[in-house]
């Protein structure tokens, strides 16, 4: 067997190697969890960014080695046989990640990143394949050599992005932060075409001063603005929603800026951690068919429905924030704070006090502003937005 001969099973070997590595992250949740469990996360993430670098620093061996111009198949075997060993490997550290230790979120953010990474390895070694498979002078092409470069520099920057500070995630909290941070600017994307709606329906009567409509082309296929207009009932409960969904919207971007960015050591539990970040996808689902629900001619009955849901989840968010207060109602806690002396600083709240204030502040406001849009006798109640502080 000629080396390339060789060269050209021992790539079908390692593509297969890549296929079975995606195979087994897209199944690991049916694996065996009798199996022994390496708990140590930093050592885990450390081998796993070892074995990325490991991979890149290979790739771009292979890529001298085989480059269509003038490919050196005998050199290129070891640094194949190694690619191997450190996709393995690779599956091998996502496969010790426990959701019940580490956090789901934290694992699914492992797997995006390491997905991309054994698909575009995959993509290197297949683009190598085919070169060795055709013809020399269709390998030495020019196409040939920039797909490979190509692909080759993806990879590179997959990698290079997954063990940067905004790649694999270092622990559970930072891995809940980067999703949080996402569900926040949808919020306030929502808040921001709520806000557009109201503008446009306080301004609907100066839209054409100027005399400049500009036909969009909706109207001729039939969605473009038919002349109607929010009436003083509509326009009175969506200013009543938008008080309701700035105080949420505010509440979400404090608990990133004030719990999750600072989270206490040693942090709340991974599991508790998911859970909390389940609701604020919930709040964001919520918080997005309530303001749909206000689009013109507006139901009551739906704008009441998609307002308790909204409630529910608000109320679930609450209780899951318990994880960030410890009790403080015990009598060695409170004897603590106290000062003989009776100075000043003895009537200042600690600052996970004065939070925890904020908080039910912000909730009970949430609630008392909803309650008009919750009543089963609700009627558009003008001046609410106005009267609310």
């Amino acid at each position: 067997m000629t080396d390339k001969q060789k060269v050209i099973v021992a790539l079908t070997s390692a593509s297969e190697t890549c296929t079975a590595a995606l195979s087994a992250l897209a199944s690991r949740n049916q694996r065996d969890k009798s199996e022994p469990q390496t708990s140590d996360l930093p050592m885990i993430l450390k081998d796993l960014d070892a074995l990325l670098s490991l991979i890149y620093n290979s790739s771009t061996k292979l890529s001298l080695a085989l480059k269509p111009s003038s490919p050196t198949y005998s050199a290129s075997l070891p640094v194949i046989a190694d690619l191997m060993k450190y996709t393995s490997g690779i599956a091998h550290c996502i496969h010790l990640l426990n959701p019940d230790l580490h956090g789901t979120t934290l694992i699914k953010e492992v797997q995006h990143e390491v997905t991309a990474i054994l698909e575009a390895l995959r993509a290197v070694v297949q683009t190598f394949l085919n070169l060795a498979a055709r013809g020399p002078s269709i390998a030495r092409s020019e196409s040939a050599g920039e797909e490979y470069l190509v692909r080759t520099g993806t990879l590179h920057d997959l990698i290079t992005q997954a063990r940067g500070t905004n790649g694999i995630p270092k622990d559970t909290i930072s891995a809940i932060c980067r999703r949080w941070k996402q569900d926040r600017g949808a919020l306030e994307d929502s808040l921001r075409e709520l806000s557009e709606m109201i503008d446009g329906a306080e301004g609907s009567g100066s839209d054409d001063v100027d005399g400049d409509d500009i036909d969009d082309g909706w109207d001729e296929l039939g969605l473009g603005d038919a002349g109607e207009k929010m009436d003083k009932d509509e326009l009175a409960r969506t200013k009543n929603v938008h008080s309701v969904l700035r105080l949420t919207t505010l509440l979400h971007k404090r608990i990133f800026l004030d719990l999750l960015s600072s989270a206490p050591t040693p942090p709340p539990p991974s599991f508790a951690l998911d859970a909390l970040l389940l609701q604020s996808h919930a709040l964001l689902a919520a918080s997005d068919e309530l303001v749909s629900s206000l689009y013109i001619p507006q139901n009551p009955a739906t704008i009441r429905k998609e307002s308790l849901a909204l409630l529910d989840i608000i109320n679930g968010l609450q209780l899951q924030l318990r994880i960030f207060f410890p009790d403080t109602s015990s009598l060695e806690q409170q004897l603590s704070g106290l000062s003989i002396e009776g100075d000043k600083s003895a009537s200042t709240p600690n600052k996970p006090t004065a939070d925890k204030r904020w908080f039910d502040l912000c909730f009970d406001q949430v609630t008392k502003i909803s309650a008009n849009l919750v009543s089963p006798m609700y009627k558009s109640p003008l001046g609410v937005s106005q009267k609310q502080r």
